[in-house]
């Protein structure tokens, strides 16, 4: 789907095509990778998630990344492998804008969520030790970012008193009719994707100034502090980097065009595959949480181990039955 902050270019067939295999190849593995995860989790419930605060905003982005993947680009993917969106009418247009802005705002203040609860979590994780601290500071945030996009684009996409525009010969589906009211389209773009992106680009530079400021202040007997700072402080610095890629060079021409140059999108229409970049952010987050966990790394190497080990076995088992 078109991003509402940018209008895409007219892409040629070749290009099409080669955007088509790179969706494609990054898809098809992150289905079951994130289905790995997510079923590691669920098994080992009370200790990576009950009692673990800093996998919360992981595990929410792992469930919103599998809705993205298996409910919204899989027809992102068909459009550039058909180069038109194969299905138009109204109420597939409107849900599939709903269900698309609602997962990736989400995954966008989740992240932003997460990147100042991190400050809290290393140098002040004594104050989530109290329940209403931990209620105001930690789960209120995250439920925030789970009940207010769907809501808002409920209300923008489904309510707002407008017409949407329907037009039989245009090859993909109209934007929401919202997006013509400019007064509009700026608060939604500048509070649902600029706000989260600078978020989480400043508290991820901050928390690696203050890291680098802590160590001046450590001393030997406080390795142990560090390496569990350390290791809080990349999860989330790893995965941050992704939005910040995905995220960062489309907000910055997105504001160009916006405040200081109206037309930067027609005179250098190679911007406009800024937008491309934001499609691969949630496929790949299964795939960079499951390089940064070194619980589930020992769980799949494990869990192989007993399938080769089950294969050696049970024929030699047979075999001796046999005689």
């Amino acid at each position: 789907m078109e991003d509402y902050n940018i209008i895409t270019i007219n892409d040629s067939s070749s290009s099409q095509s080669i955007q088509f295999a790179l969706l494609l190849i990054v898809e098809i593995p992150a289905i079951p990778c994130t289905i790995l995860i997510l079923s590691y989790l669920f098994q080992n419930w009370h200790t990576m998630v009950t009692k673990a605060l800093r996998n919360h905003a992981i595990l929410l982005l792992i469930i919103t990344s599998f809705f993205y993947i298996t409910l919204d680009l899989p027809f992102t993917i068909n459009s550039y492998r058909l180069g038109y969106d194969f299905l138009r009418t109204p109420s597939f247009c409107r849900w599939w804008y709903w269900i698309d802005y609602t997962l990736v705002v989400i995954s966008l203040f989740i992240t932003a969520t997460a990147s100042v609860q991190r400050h809290i979590l290393i140098f002040n994780a004594h104050c989530l030790q109290l329940n209403q601290s931990r209620l105001i500071f930690h789960y209120i945030p995250l439920i925030i970012c789970l009940i207010y996009p769907p809501v808002f684009y409920l209300l923008l996409i489904y309510f707002y008193p407008c017409e949407n525009p329907m037009d039989e010969y245009i090859d993909h589906c109209a934007l929401p009719c919202y997006s013509f009211d400019i007064v509009l389209f700026n608060i939604d773009w500048m509070i649902n994707t600029l706000v989260p992106v600078v978020v989480i680009i400043f508290a991820n530079v901050t928390l690696i100034c203050r890291i680098i400021c802590s160590l001046k202040n450590f001393r030997r007997n406080q390795s142990l502090i560090w390496k569990r700072q350390r290791k809080l402080a990349m999860e989330l610095l790893i995965i941050s980097s992704i939005y910040a890629i995905g995220w960062g060079p489309l907000t910055i021409v997105a504001i160009l065009e916006n405040f200081f140059l109206p037309n930067l999108i027609e005179e250098i229409p190679m911007f406009g595959y800024l937008v491309y970049l934001s499609y691969f952010v949630c496929p790949l987050q299964p795939f960079v949480y499951l390089s940064i966990s070194s619980e589930l790394i020992k769980f799949i190497k494990s869990w192989i181990r007993g399938l080769l080990v089950r294969s050696i076995v049970i024929p030699e088992v047979t075999v001796i039955r046999a005689l």
